[in-house]
C-alpha cells in the first residue's frame, strides 16, 4: 500500500511517498502525487517529517530513513557515493563520477542527479558543475536555499 503526505517546508510544499516503512519518493514538482493511488497519511511518514523538520530548523546533517530505490546498479552506486558528500560541502559532477569509480561518466552522473527520487535525503544539491551551481530538478532557487542552509 502506498502512503503520501504533503510536507510544508520553508522551500514550499514537498510531496512524500512511501510504501510500508520505505520512503520511495520526494517531489518538489508534484507534491500531491496527482494521478497516483495513495492514502493520505502523515502518521505513516512521521519519521521523515520529523527528520526534515530537524534538517530545516535544527541543523540535522544526515538522515536515518528507510528507503527503496528502484533503479540501475550504476545509479545506486552514484546515490550511495552522493550520500558520502559531507554536509555543507559540494563536489562537481566530475568529482562525483571519479568517487563513484566511473571517472568518464560525469554526464551520466549529472543525469542520475536529475533523476534522484529522494532529493535532500540523497543530497544531489551538493553536486555542482565546474562552472557554477549546475541544475536541480526542484529549481535553482531551491538548490541555492539548501546550499545556503548548510553553510550556516
Amino acid at each position: 500500500m502506498l502512503f503520501k503526505h504533503k510536507y510544508k517546508s520553508p522551500i514550499g510544499d514537498i510531496g512524500l511517498l512511501a510504501e510500508s516503512e520505505f520512503l520511495l519518493s520526494i517531489s518538489f514538482t508534484n507534491p500531491d502525487f496527482e494521478g497516483l493511488e495513495a492514502t493520505l497519511s502523515e502518521e505513516q511518514l512521521s519519521s521523515v517529517v520529523s527528520q526534515l523538520n530537524q534538517y530545516f530548523y535544527e541543523g540535522r546533517k544526515s538522515f536515518d530513513i528507510y528507503y527503496k530505490l528502484d533503479t540501475s546498479n550504476f545509479r545506486k552506486s552514484v546515490y550511495e557515493t552522493m550520500k558520502q558528500i559531507p554536509y555543507g560541502t559540494t563536489v562537481t559532477y566530475k568529482e562525483l563520477a571519479i568517487n563513484a569509480n566511473s571517472p568518464n561518466a560525469f554526464r551520466a552522473v549529472g543525469t542520475t542527479c536529475g533523476k534522484n527520487p529522494l532529493p535532500i535525503i540523497i543530497p544531489c544539491h551538493r553536486v555542482t558543475s565546474v562552472n557554477g551551481i549546475g541544475g536541480y530538478t526542484g529549481g535553482l532557487n531551491i538548490k541555492r536555499f539548501l546550499l545556503n542552509l548548510e553553510k550556516n
